[in-house]
């Protein structure tokens, strides 16, 4: 397979790939590790639920993507780094012994101002099971090295989106992971926690979903534009989520609650080895759905570095019943 450069993506081409094979055991242990709700844990307990079975965390479901990407095409080719993912939208339940592939095709193109070395490319991919059920859609933006550098202007320039306007905070952590609808506060703020990134526990994730060498290795990381061994966009995400369960556990416990997706997902800056980050979560939305019972709480969730550099910036929603249980 020839190395593909910025250059070489034309919009409109498409890919397909993967074979990928979600089992019980990966199933349960990435659950257990970063979102330990019991319909992702126990099957007895998951009959019952929203998702009607015992299901693979949507967490879960970007991983095992991001492994089929790299695997199929991204190692070969002049990524850099993820830019962020614009939409993500989890469709239907991914079970244990579903097998996953992959459609993916390039819609944009575009020049960056600041690096005429590389551009950004943005992929819509739609991932499907066994049956071709489409069960998940991401679109998502990568910045790739250029065969030759830009020579004069560009002739469109990819600006990352600025930071919305903030929400006014209330500390108020109950409200701000309800456990139904009425409890949601708009602006109500909860902060999750902290982590350490090490260089075991970057690698540890890396190495089952995402082992570009600059998150597996820490003299490649030296070697990269970042500077350092850096964590994978998705696993600092995944990290966020394992301290939203925790927090939701401090406050009362867990009880099951589906997600549709998230959106405009940033990694504003990279994750190094010897980084500290602290997660939070805010209201910033809420209504009633057309599902009988249930209502869309939408929060902003951030993971901020020791130095008070935002780091992770994403939406997300999470169905919550109307009535209190």
């Amino acid at each position: 397979m020839a190395f593909v450069f910025f250059e070489d993506f034309e919009v409109g081409e498409t890919r397909e790939y993967g074979d990928y094979l979600i089992e019980e055991p990966e199933l349960v242990a990435f659950a257990a590790t970063y979102d330990a709700q019991p319909f992702h844990l126990d099957a007895e307990a998951a009959q019952g639920t929203i998702l009607g079975g015992l299901a693979a965390s949507g967490w879960q479901v970007c991983s095992a993507l991001m492994r089929m990407m790299i695997d199929a095409w991204v190692k070969d080719s002049s990524c850099l780094a993820g830019t962020g993912v614009e939409d993500n939208r989890w469709l239907a339940p991914v079970r244990a012994g579903d097998r996953l592939a992959a459609r993916t095709t390039t819609v944009e193109k575009a020049d960056l101002r600041a690096r005429p070395d590389a551009g950004v490319v943005k992929f819509a991919t739609s991932l499907r099971n066994q049956a071709g059920q489409e069960v998940m859609t991401q679109t998502v933006s990568m910045l790739f090295g250029r065969r030759e550098r830009l020579s004069g202007a560009p002739s469109a320039g990819a600006r990352r989106p600025p930071a919305p306007a903030p929400v006014e905070r209330i500390d108020d952590p109950a409200a701000a992971m309800p456990e139904d609808f009425a409890r949601a506060r708009v602006g109500a703020y909860a902060e999750l926690g902290e982590t350490l990134f090490t260089a075991d526990l970057i690698r540890d994730y890396a190495l089952k979903y995402d082992p570009a060498p600059f998150h597996v290795d820490e003299a490649a990381g030296r070697a990269h534009m970042f500077g350092g061994m850096s964590a994978a966009g998705l696993h600092t995400a995944c990290l966020w989520m394992s301290h939203f369960i925790a927090t939701r556990q401090r406050l009362g416990g867990v009880v099951s609650r589906a997600s549709p997706g998230f959106r405009d997902m940033l990694w504003r800056r990279p994750v190094l080895v010897g980084d500290r980050i602290t997660f939070s979560t805010q209201v910033v939305a809420k209504r009633e759905t057309s599902k009988p019972g249930l209502g869309l709480i939408t929060s902003r969730n951030q993971g901020v570095n020791q130095r008070g550099e935002v780091a992770l910036d994403f939406f997300a929603s999470l169905f919550a019943p109307v009535e209190p249980a």
